[in-house]
């Protein structure tokens, strides 16, 4: 099952953008990072919570032109199991959420980020 949760996340970095161009511009001159969290339901329907482990995919959509862009996933709950490409993300989750942590931010990581949860 596959349940997407809408994050307007990027708008973080949009409305930081539209408010000041500068903030964005020095955040990443100065190696910032930015946090953005997803919350999910730990039991899908039709699962128990011993059935229910959950892995959390993030995507990247910057452009209207393109499908949104793979940039992670990680397992849940106590999992170590994880696929990390760009070194520059980072993620944690616990039982209930998920974290992406983009490091060295650059005007190119303005966009719309994804969070999707899939359970095993």
């Amino acid at each position: 099952m596959l349940l997407y949760l809408f994050l307007l996340l990027s708008h973080i970095l949009g409305e930081f953008k539209n408010r000041d161009s500068s903030f964005l511009e020095a955040a990443a001159s100065t190696h910032h990072l930015i946090h953005l969290m997803a919350s999910f339901s730990p039991i899908f329907p039709g699962l128990t919570t011993a059935d229910s482990y959950p892995y959390l995919y993030w995507y990247k959509h910057d452009s209207d032109l393109q499908a949104p862009q793979f940039i992670l996933w990680k397992g849940a709950k106590s999992s170590t199991s994880e696929h990390i490409p760009d070194k520059r993300y980072l993620s944690r989750t616990t039982e209930t959420s998920t974290e992406l942590i983009i490091r060295e931010l650059t005007l190119a990581d303005t966009a719309l980020y994804y969070c999707a949860v899939v359970t095993q």
